[in-house]
């Protein structure tokens, strides 16, 4: 089944290797048994503390699980979708990833989400998601208690196991993040008013709606987040230039003037109208580009 290890690597590796690749390649099903720990010590020809070393790895990688006593012995795991997660979590931990990274990956992935959805949506699954956002304003999830999210139900819809996968991941992330910075009632509180907004237009079947409040909702839970962490959020691409009097919006989610200095924050306000500033609704939630009149214009 397997073969001696090779001169010049280290032993317990290429053990992982070649069980693991038996594995994926379907030669060993969840539940089957694998050889015992003697006799694949004697197929690799490696000692015991290797053996027992590369077993761990595959352990912790989630293909294969031990089992004591009477009919135990090494089996091949079920892998699942939290194994998986934390395997992720594990290596990004050292990769630096940011709220504006996460922000920018579900930017770009849950508006469309959102449109298959729509298009699959029952109302049995709107009263679903509707129970969960009730859930979640009046007893916010812990990260132990988390259990299936709006984003995740709905990105189900797609069918496709990478993109739940990836919602799921993000969910993961989402969760760690919120315990780790406690936003308190009031985030949860807005967090529900979108979520209800992105369900009324499932119940329209809204497409266009339910692309913008999803995108809008989004940039809005990035923004918050970011702050209180005090990083920097992520602004699209196509906000980061406002004319034609030249604004923009910086990186940190303002509006700069020619001397860079902060204008006005992002988020628009009702009297943002009353004080002369030009505004553009981005979705049909509360977030707003900005820019100020030029001088010409104010005459």
């Amino acid at each position: 089944m397997f073969t001696p290890t090779q001169k010049g690597r280290k032993v317990s590796h290429y053990v992982v290797e070649q069980i693991r690749d038996a594995i994926l390649r379907g030669e060993f099903k969840p539940g089957d048994r694998l050889a015992s720990e003697r006799e694949l010590i004697s197929q690799f020809q490696v000692s015991k503390a290797s053996m027992r070393e590369a077993l761990r790895v595959l352990e912790g990688m989630g293909l294969i699980e031990t089992r004591k006593g009477t009919g135990g012995g090494i089996f091949a795991a079920e892998v699942n979708m939290n194994t998986t997660i934390h395997s992720l979590t594990n290596f990004l931990s050292f990769k630096n990833v940011s709220i504006g990274d996460i922000t920018a990956l579900r930017y770009f992935l849950e508006p469309r989400l959102a449109q298959i959805a729509l298009s699959k949506i029952t109302e049995h699954d709107i009263r679903v998601l509707e129970t969960m956002t009730n859930e979640e304003v009046s007893a916010p999830p812990t990260k132990d208690q988390r259990g299936i999210g709006f984003h995740y139900y709905i990105a189900r819809f797609s069918e496709n196991p990478l993109l739940i996968l990836i919602m799921d991941f993000i969910e993961s992330l989402l969760a760690d993040l919120k315990v780790k910075l406690d936003p308190g009632a009031e985030f949860y509180e807005e967090v529900g008013h979108d979520h209800f907004k992105i369900i009324e237009c499932f119940r329209r079947k809204d497409v266009n709606g339910v692309k913008n409040d999803m995108a809008s909702h989004v940039l809005r839970v990035g923004q918050y987040l970011a702050n209180l962490a005090g990083t920097t959020p992520f602004v699209p691409l196509e906000f980061q230039q406002i004319g034609p009097v030249g604004q923009t919006v910086d990186t940190e989610g303002q509006l700069i003037g020619s001397n860079h200095e902060p204008l006005l924050p992002l988020p628009a306000q009702k009297s943002l109208e009353d004080l002369g500033l030009l505004l553009r609704h981005v979705g049909n939630g509360d977030l707003y580009l900005i820019r100020v009149k030029s001088e010409l214009e104010a005459e």
